[in-house]
């Protein structure tokens, strides 16, 4: 008995870290086009994408994503600097909220 409740918790810690690596809020494989950095209600970065949009929350501007994070804006602001730069591609964590700025909002950038 006491094995087979171990191979069903593992079995089920297993599917479930299968289910949060692909966490929903996740955008992979986007194409930087364009950054623009403005103070709309405070500093927030702006950027254009190649693919269509993650618009789930139905915002208003669906030309691109926000940024606003204080804490992290300068650094996702290289960081984006320097996808545009080479090409590279970046997946970005979209919070299905709307920023100030009629955009998506996004929580977090990786380099794809």
């Amino acid at each position: 008995m006491k094995v087979l409740f171990v191979s069903t918790f593992a079995l089920a810690m297993a599917v479930l870290s299968i289910q949060l690596s692909g966490a929903a809020g996740w955008s992979k494989g986007q194409t930087v086009t364009s950054i623009t950095e403005n103070n709309v209600n405070g500093e927030v970065v702006q950027i254009t994408v190649t693919e269509i949009i993650d618009n789930s929350a139905h915002c208003a501007n669906p030309t691109g994503y926000a940024i606003r994070d204080t804490a992290t804006v300068k650094g996702t602001l290289a960081l984006l600097t320097s996808a545009l730069m080479i090409s590279k591609p970046i997946d970005l964590f979209v919070t299905g909220t709307c920023d100030a700025t009629g955009m998506p909002n996004v929580v977090g950038v990786t380099l794809h």
